[in-house]
């Protein structure tokens, strides 16, 4: 009788259809166009920071952060006090570190002369931990680094638009940054 049973139960349950596998499925999100409005601290610089973004301080390190991409771009204000050399050096090993995983590294430079900003920007291609970093210093007195950083396991490909967006945002912050 189980054998019997057995069988109608295995002779009804096949079917011709064929199983797929469904594809991974990746982060989707509209993007929105950025509106850009003057970041005025009480660290002695301002910036354009585009207004849907929150901003939270404290002692000249400020977190920008853009909850509809799920980013942050942290930036850490270091006063120069005859150690300009050390504080670039190690920026620069951050910037070897996030190499390791990157596929490739593209770098530019901005200066502004007439206002004292002199800024380096180090997009990195790759599924790396920091998609971008920079530094804007007057190379006198303060040194500011910068990183973007995604709430999220590092995907390239699914990031690709959220980096775009968040990487011209850096820009224009580095463009319109002014020391008072």
């Amino acid at each position: 009788m189980k054998k019997i049973l057995f069988f109608f139960i295995f002779l009804f349950s096949c079917s011709n259809q064929s199983t797929i596998p469904k594809p991974k499925a990746f982060f989707y999100n509209e993007l929105t166009e950025p509106n850009y409005v003057n970041y005025n601290g009480n660290c002695g610089y301002s910036f354009f920071v585009n207004s849907k973004n929150d901003l939270d301080s404290e002692n000249c390190n400020i977190k920008i952060i853009n909850s509809s991409l799920n980013s942050t771009i942290y930036l850490s204000s270091v006063l120069i006090e005859n150690n300009f050399n050390l504080i670039d050096s190690d920026f620069s090993k951050k910037i070897n570190e996030n190499s390791s995983k990157a596929f490739s590294v593209n770098v530019s430079e901005f200066n502004d002369l007439e206002n004292k900003v002199f800024a380096k920007y180090y997009s990195f291609t790759g599924n790396t931990p920091s998609n971008t970093r920079f530094y804007i210093t007057d190379s006198i007195s303060v040194y500011l680094t910068g990183a973007l950083y995604f709430d999220s396991k590092p995907n390239y490909d699914s990031l690709l638009p959220s980096i775009y967006l968040a990487n011209n945002e850096i820009r224009k912050m580095i463009q319109t940054f002014k020391w008072k």
